[in-house]
C-alpha cells in the first residue's frame, strides 16, 4: 500500500512538472543588471571594458516546452582606448547609450516556482547617445544601428529570475587613427528580473 501511494505521488508530481512546461504561458516584467564590455586589443591600441548597466522590460510567451522572449532595455556602456604608440599615453573614453531589442528563443525545464531556462537569438542595437573624451586614443565609429547575438541561461525562483548572458557583436566597428582598425564589441551581463504579470496567476 505504501508503495502504491509513493508511486501515485511521484506520478502526480511528474504530471504537474510536465504540464507546467507544455501549457501555454505568458509572463511580463522588469529587468535590470550590470554589464562588462569586451573590445579586443590590437597592435596600436590597448582596450579595456568598464562596467556598465541596463534596465528595461521583457515579455515571455511559452508552450510545448519552448519560449519566445522579446525584450526592450536601455544600456550604458563604457570603453577605454589607450594608444600604445603615444608616449604620453593618449586615452579616449567612449560612453555609449543604446536602446536594445533582443529576440530570444529557447526552452525551460521546471515549473512556475523553480525553473531553468536556456536561450539564444539576435539583438537589434540602436544608438541614442555617444560621448567620447578625446586624447590621442583614437575614435570609435559607432554606427546608429548595430547587430549582435546573445547566448545565455537563467534560473526562475517564482517571480524572480537571474540571468547570465554573453553577447557577440556581428557587425564590426572601426576605430583609429593611426591605423583604421575593425573589430566587434562583445558583452557579458548579469541581470535580475521581476515578474509583474504571469498567466500562472490564473492556474
Amino acid at each position: 500500500m505504501k508503495k502504491v501511494l509513493f508511486t501515485l505521488c511521484i506520478c502526480l508530481f511528474s504530471c504537474g512538472w510536465v504540464s507546467a512546461q507544455y501549457l501555454p504561458t505568458f509572463d511580463f516584467g522588469l529587468k535590470a543588471g550590470g554589464t562588462l564590455s569586451s573590445f579586443p586589443s590590437t597592435t596600436d591600441y590597448k582596450t579595456t571594458g568598464d562596467p556598465g548597466y541596463l534596465a528595461g522590460v521583457y515579455a515571455r510567451f511559452g508552450g510545448l516546452g519552448f519560449n519566445f522572449q522579446p525584450e526592450m532595455y536601455l544600456e550604458k556602456t563604457t570603453v577605454t582606448l589607450n594608444n600604445k604608440q603615444d608616449e604620453d599615453g593618449g586615452i579616449n573614453k567612449s560612453y555609449f547609450t543604446t536602446f536594445n531589442v533582443p529576440l530570444l528563443f529557447g526552452g525551460k525545464v521546471g515549473n512556475e516556482n523553480l525553473g531553468i531556462r536556456f536561450y539564444t537569438g539576435p539583438v537589434l542595437i540602436f544608438r541614442l547617445q555617444n560621448d567620447q573624451q578625446f586624447g590621442f586614443g583614437g575614435r570609435i565609429n559607432y554606427e546608429d544601428q548595430n547587430y549582435a547575438w546573445q547566448l545565455g541561461g537563467g534560473v526562475d525562483l517564482h517571480n524572480v529570475a537571474i540571468d547570465v548572458r554573453y553577447e557577440a557583436g556581428i557587425n564590426k566597428l572601426s576605430y583609429g587613427p593611426p591605423t583604421n582598425e575593425h573589430t566587434s564589441m562583445n558583452m557579458f551581463s548579469l541581470t535580475i528580473s521581476y515578474s509583474l504579470f504571469s498567466s500562472y496567476s490564473f492556474d
